[in-house]
């Protein structure tokens, strides 16, 4: 048994908690705290889901979390009626009323010995008896003194029970409860067993005998109270260790650690969990098994088979440690076609066995801007490749076979516009099916992205490319006169150096002013022609999260939309002695980073360092205080103290490349020369 808090040492005396008031709460005891680290069961089970596509799953033992409530919230309460089964005992008080040919009131209270005195009656013993036993013996003994009376007992104040929890719980020790306590109260005045505790076989031991067993999933699944029996003083309540536990993830409603208790199957833990969600997927189930203590091994089952046919095989016996995984049903629709375009109501349609497009375009369909000499039909091929096949959407209505093609499953139709020129745009990268998109006039950026399948497990929408033409146009024009101009300049420095130092000049000097001059117009082409131009600042998104944001904007004719791959780097370039790429590490400045490159030159401007974030914006504030996050690009800029003659060329091209985006291997590429 584990150690817990609260207990001594081995054949120690069970400490001693504080007094509580009647209502069963100790004294000074603080409600168990809202979130609490991971157990080592709950430990062993997510680190066998490390890597899971998707987001981290978070997989907590069932049914404890109820303990966290504040103790209060379960004390018994005090101020009703006592039910006939109350057992009385020293200390209760009982209040009896008598009136007809007699009247009086007496208040006793049961006595050491389980007496109470009645005047004229004597003493009667009603320790251990019922409230219903005691009332009757009363009214007889009462019956054989007077007649022509009536008679009413009533419970005043209660006693109070001690009583002990001991074992895995949260806080074992002893303690003072009302006499109306079950096991439940006690267990709850004790803080609930702790998770390395069972749930499922607490016991009850009144000298030394086992009273009853209680399995807390009853109540927790089934509201059942049966076995939640009253206390009485002297009792203990223990709580033996956990038992199996297997773990439930995936496509089913209540996702958790479960204890076991006797043979439990498939079925059985899938009743448990409240059953399969609506996606979770009967034919493949998988369940990951340890074996020996040695290895483990995965078995994949189809519980269909047991449902369907009754085989025992596929409703397998869970063992400890299991962890069973429900997967979600494909989330594509077969049976339906997509209609797009110009048409009044885009999107699924039924697939009927024989349909056609003439079945699909009905002009109620049609807006009336549709051109209906030309529309296309999408279709993937058996190879996966895509074909568009081209059809007259008038010869279909006039049921001509070459025109009115038969559709398949995951057909798109698509209807364009006798006004404007068909708009496209292209997308890349890690979407589910990349390739060119025709647009309509007013979507959006998401509907691009659902139109594409969304994006893969591995995607990075962070760091996506988004380029528009317009903008690619407009930084051309600027870049190739930033270039123009810089070369003019570069080519007067150099003939004014050379005419000025003519007489004076050595060959070697000569020599070394047309390798700088030659360097510098190097690095004017290689930045001509490596620049990306036209890049629009935007964070992507997944579509249901992008919509109803300032990012999600209009499409326009010749946008294209990259998604990377996750990175697990960050790349630092500059005035570093090792521009290169770093492994991300969680939680570090930019000063990590910076030292693991090497550290800065003695030419770097470190106050005016940098990061590109990987959507293209830039921060430059605060830098120092800021967490890198993976995809980032720490830029070390160059001082602009005047030290060598390349220094104005370099400042002039530190602004352009603040100004437009580059690839992040160009830049490292360009700073290095």
């Amino acid at each position: 048994m584990a150690p817990q808090p609260g207990l001594g040492p081995p054949g120690a005396a069970p400490p001693q908690a504080p007094e509580a008031p009647v209502g069963g709460q100790a004294a000074g005891m603080q409600a168990a705290p809202a979130q609490q680290p991971p157990s080592q069961i709950e430990a062993t089970f997510q680190s066998s889901l490390v890597g899971e596509p998707g987001r981290q799953i978070q997989i907590k033992q069932f049914g404890y979390d109820i303990f966290q409530i504040p103790v209060t919230t379960f004390a018994p309460v005090e101020d009703v009626p006592v039910g006939p089964d109350y057992v009385l005992g020293a200390g209760d008080s009982l209040t009896i009323y008598v009136w007809g040919l007699v009247e009086n009131v007496f208040t006793e209270t049961v006595n050491r010995n389980g007496e109470i005195f009645i005047p004229r009656v004597g003493t009667l013993k009603v320790w251990g008896l019922s409230f219903e036993k005691a009332e009757q013996l009363i009214r007889d003994h009462l019956s054989r003194v007077f007649t022509g009376f009536r008679i009413s007992v009533t419970l005043g104040r209660l006693r109070t029970i001690r009583v002990f929890v001991v074992g895995e719980v949260t806080l074992p020790g002893a303690y003072t409860l009302s006499a109306l306590s079950t096991l439940t109260n006690a267990l709850f005045a004790a803080g609930g067993p702790s998770k390395q505790g069972t749930l499922r076989r607490i016991r009850l031991l009144r000298n030394n005998h086992l009273v009853s067993e209680l399995d807390f999933y009853d109540f927790l699944l089934r509201g059942d109270k049966s076995r939640d029996v009253r206390l009485e003083s002297g009792d203990a309540v223990f709580v033996p260790p956990i038992g199996p536990v297997v773990g439930l993830v995936g496509n089913v409603n209540r996702p958790a650690i479960y204890e076991l208790k006797g043979e439990t199957r498939v079925t059985d833990l899938l009743a448990m969990a409240g059953g399969l969600s609506p996606g979770g997927y009967l034919q493949r189930l998988q369940l990951e098994r340890f074996r020996d203590n040695r290895e483990r091994l995965v078995q994949d089952f189809n519980l269909l088979d047991f449902y369907q046919r009754g085989l025992r095989e596929a409703d397998p016996v869970l063992q400890d440690g299991d962890l069973l995984r429900v997967f979600p049903v494909d989330p594509r629709i077969y049976n339906a076609v997509t209609l797009e375009g110009f048409i009044k109501r885009p999107g699924n349609y039924e697939l009927r066995p024989g349909m056609r497009v003439g079945d699909l375009l009905t002009q109620d369909e049609l807006l009336p801007e549709a051109y209906l000499d030309r529309a296309e039909i999408i279709r993937v091929k058996a190879d996966l490749s895509t074909e568009v096949i081209p059809f007259s959407v008038r010869e279909a209505w006039a049921g001509q076979p070459a025109a009115n093609v038969e559709l398949r499953p995951q057909d798109r139709v698509v209807v364009k516009s006798e006004f404007r020129p068909t708009a496209s745009v292209l997308v890349s990268g890690q979407v589910k099916r990349p390739g060119r998109y025709t647009i309509v006039q007013g979507e959006h950026l998401s509907e691009l992205i659902e139109r594409a399948g969304g994006f893969l497990p591995e995607a990075f929408p962070k760091g996506a490319v988004f380029i528009r033409e317009s903008i690619r146009q407009k930084e051309q024009q600027q870049l190739d006169k930033f270039i123009r101009a810089q070369e003019q300049a570069i080519l007067a420095e150099s003939a004014s150096v050379a005419a000025g130092s003519a007489e004076v000049s050595t060959p070697e000097a000569a020599s070394a002013q047309a390798a700088i001059t030659a360097q510098r117009r190097e690095l004017l082409r290689s930045l001509a022609t490596a620049v990306t131009v036209g890049r629009l600042a935007i964070r992507v998104d997944w579509p249901e999260k992008l919509k109803g944001t300032p990012d999600n904007i209009l499409l326009e004719d010749g946008d294209s939309l990259f998604i990377p791959q996750q990175p697990t780097s960050v790349l630092i370039v500059g005035a570093v002695r090792s521009s290169t790429s770093i492994l991300y590490k969680e939680n570090e400045n930019i000063e990590y980073y910076i030292a693991r490159a090497g550290g800065p030159t003695r030419e770097a401007d470190l106050d005016q360092t940098y990061i590109l974030k990987a959507d293209g914006s830039a921060v430059a504030s605060f830098v120092k205080l800021r967490n890198i996050e993976v995809g980032d690009t720490i830029m070390v800029p160059v001082s602009t103290e005047p030290r060598y003659r390349t220094i104005p060329l370099v400042k002039d091209l530190a602004i352009t490349l603040g100004q437009i985006a580059i690839p992040f291997g160009v830049i490292g590429g360009l700073l290095k020369k």
